[in-house]
């Protein structure tokens, strides 16, 4: 990875510091592949449901990076920058994430891009409306905390998180439809 992306912090490389964003966009790229690739197989092994996976597990592990990033701008007295990290990198995934893939897809293929998994149309309603419903939560919380953050505002927030692991867990049970284990009992 270091060989591949140049540090642009030091002077020798200051000038190749878009080679650094274009090499981090796409290691980013490669890793979140693998990680995509490896959750789907051990899910599948393991009998838990691909929204499952990618609501509770993936959604996590793509979310420490993000995390780390902003502890570390608010203990350098940046907490502007850490807020902005969370809500920049959210727009990120959903604007380019999503968005440059389906693009592709539908200029490549001049067709509209339908998940195979997605048959209802309606499916996504309800983790749209919960996410609304956790943006005012979080809205208020900050209001009510006069936009600082306690540690009492990081528990409200860690049980909202645990509380959506929770709903999803009981709205896609474990070992339904599409969580098929792969390894077979006794040969069969």
């Amino acid at each position: 990875y270091r060989i591949t992306v140049p540090d642009c912090r030091k002077e020798r490389f200051e000038k190749w510091y878009a080679l650094t964003f274009v090499m981090s966009i796409f290691w980013i790229g490669v890793l979140s592949y693998a990680m995509l690739f490896f959750s789907k197989k051990a899910g599948c092994i393991i009998g838990i449901p691909q929204i499952v996976m990618g609501l509770v597990v993936i959604s996590a592990g793509t979310s420490v990076p993000d995390a780390l990033a902003s502890i570390f701008v608010a203990k350098n007295g940046q907490g502007d920058m850490a807020v902005s990290n969370v809500l920049g990198s959210n727009v990120f995934n959903i604007f380019l994430g999503l968005g440059l893939p389906w693009l592709i897809y539908t200029a490549v293929w001049w067709t509209p891009y339908t998940s195979m998994q997605m048959q209802d149309p309606l499916a996504l309603l309800e983790p749209i409306i919960i996410l609304f419903v956790y943006i005012f939560l979080l809205l208020g919380v900050m209001l009510f905390s006069g936009w600082r953050l306690y540690p009492k505002v990081g528990y409200v927030l860690i049980l909202l998180d645990l509380l959506f692991i929770a709903w999803s867990l009981l709205t896609h049970p474990l070992g339904g439809a599409g969580s098929t284990p792969v390894i077979a009992v006794n040969g069969r």
